[in-house]
This record gives structure tokens, C-alpha cells and sequence, in this order.
């Protein structure tokens, strides 16, 4: 009895949070229902005419009921947008465009901040290529990096650019919008310009990101994009927009960094296929286990 007390338990929480969640409204309410209905002295019990079989299957096809509606109304709720907190830090993940947000914004780059945006070093298309061509002024970028490159007694190599440690983070005060971006070495270049990383070196850079997050935001909130996400090959397989999410995540809390601001992921991606709900509870759901 009891192993099978416990297999049941493993499969319960095997079922995705939105599953379980549903199951639990539905025997809630259902039991809410049928309290009420004894004090006002209706029960299934005084229909003698049906047989046992019957009411059970009644209590059932209610139980399911409820449970595919309260499963369809979380869909719609949290499929744009959850909030949750991590180290007492507020943080909302939802979908749009990071531009927007006035937010001070992190916006991944190269490990030598480069601003050569020609789709061969950086794509156009990308938050990188972006901030450079729309959002900011080479020559001002350029002037903040090899100050900071300078302050870091860092030293140039062969191409002229300082080359910095993952997760480094540089502010960038642009005079196009007025806008403040904390500039994050996410990736290296390879001899053919080409951003590579793996998990273990994800992983060291977000851990380093988020100490450097915690000493230059000066109690503002900050907007993330889902760093890992579009240019960025992983050399050990490529990794899904739910594992770059979870892993963002998971290397917050176990930095033990708590901001007195809030953070705002931005997911761009038209076609909304991250189950954001499974995350609302994700860090309680792993203590608890």
C-alpha cells in the first residue's frame, strides 16, 4: 500500500503544474459544490432511482468537467505573461518586443562589444546589430567599451579590441533614445565571427551576469531578452527556448542575488509555444520535492 502510495505521488507531480493545479480546483470546487448543496439539502442520495454506478459516474463526468475547464482558463490567463519571485526578487516573463520597455535594458553581445554590424561579425537583425544601427551611436559605444577596457587593465589583442570575461557587464547611456543599456558579454567569436558557447560556460556567464547586474542597476528594474536565444550555437547541442528560460532562472536563484527592483524577461517570439505557467511555481515546486 504504501509503494503504491508513493508511485502515485511521483506521477502526480510528473503531470505538468498546469495539470496539476486544474486537478486540484476541480476536486475543490467540486467539494465546495456539494457542500453547499447538503446544507440546502439536495443530494445525489435522494434520487433512490439511481443506482450507485450512476451517481459515481455523475460525481466523475463533473470532477473532469471542471478540471478541462480550469485547465483551459489558466491557458488563457497566464499565456501572455506570469509573475513570480526568486531571492525576493519581483520578475515577470512575458512576450513582446524588449525595445519597448522602459526598463534599463540588457542586451547580449560578443566578449570585444564589437560594433562592426554587416551580417558577417554581427547580424543586423539581431538585439546586438540592433542597438548599434537603431538604438545607439557606434562611436559612442566604441568610447564607453575601450574606457571600460581601459579601467579593467585589460589588453588588446591582435584585432585592436579588448577582449572581456564573460558575464561583464558595461552601461551604455545612448543619446539616439535616451535609453540605458547594460551591454552583457554573453558569447565568443570564433575565427569566423561566429558566437559559440556550451551550457557549462552559459551557466559561468549568467552566474557572473547576475553579480554584475546586482552592482551597476542602481535600483532600477531591468528587461531582459531570453539570452541563449536565435545567434548563439551551442557546441553541445542546441538547447530550447523552456531550457535558456529555466536556466536563466535557476542561475538567479542559486546566485542568491536579490535585487530591490523588478525584472522583466521578454520573450520575442510570435507563436507564444513556452508553457509559461509551469514556471509560477518553480522553485517552490523543487524545495517541496
Amino acid at each position: 500500500m504504501g509503494c503504491l502510495l508513493v508511485r502515485c505521488i511521483k506521477w502526480y507531480y510528473s503531470l505538468s503544474k498546469r495539470i496539476r493545479d486544474s486537478i486540484v480546483i476541480s476536486i475543490t470546487l467540486t467539494g465546495a459544490i456539494s457542500t453547499i448543496f447538503s446544507i440546502l439539502g439536495i443530494s445525489l442520495g435522494d434520487y433512490t432511482e439511481l443506482s450507485i454506478w450512476i451517481r459515481i459516474v455523475l460525481v466523475l463526468i463533473i470532477l473532469i468537467g471542471v478540471g478541462f475547464l480550469a485547465y483551459f482558463v489558466l491557458g488563457k490567463l497566464f499565456r501572455d505573461s506570469i509573475t513570480l519571485s526568486i531571492n525576493q526578487t519581483p520578475i515577470s516573463i512575458s512576450y513582446g518586443d524588449i525595445f519597448n520597455k522602459s526598463d534599463w535594458i540588457v542586451i547580449g553581445c560578443d566578449t570585444h562589444f564589437d560594433t562592426r554590424v554587416d551580417d558577417v561579425v554581427i547580424s543586423k537583425k539581431s538585439l546586438h546589430g540592433q542597438l548599434v544601427l537603431q538604438h545607439g551611436k557606434k562611436e559612442e559605444i566604441e568610447e564607453i567599451r575601450n574606457k571600460e577596457g581601459k579601467r579593467l587593465n585589460l589588453h588588446k589583442g591582435e584585432d585592436g579590441l579588448y577582449d572581456f570575461l564573460l558575464g561583464t557587464i558595461i552601461r551604455y547611456d545612448s543619446s539616439v533614445d535616451h535609453h540605458t543599456y547594460l551591454m552583457l558579454a554573453m558569447t565568443k567569436l570564433d575565427s569566423q565571427y561566429e558566437a559559440h558557447t556550451n551550457m557549462a560556460d552559459f551557466e559561468h556567464m549568467l552566474m557572473r551576469m547576475w553579480t554584475e547586474i546586482d552592482r551597476v542597476y542602481a535600483s532600477n528594474n531591468i528587461a531582459f531578452p531570453l539570452l541563449g536565444a536565435g545567434i548563439s550555437r551551442f557546441d553541445d547541442g542546441p538547447k530550447s527556448q523552456e531550457n535558456l528560460l529555466k536556466c536563466m532562472l535557476c542561475t538567479l536563484n542559486s546566485s542568491s542575488v536579490s535585487l530591490n527592483s523588478a525584472i522583466n524577461i521578454v520573450i520575442y517570439d510570435n507563436s507564444k509555444d513556452i508553457p509559461l505557467y509551469e514556471y509560477k511555481d518553480l522553485f517552490h515546486d523543487i524545495s517541496r520535492r
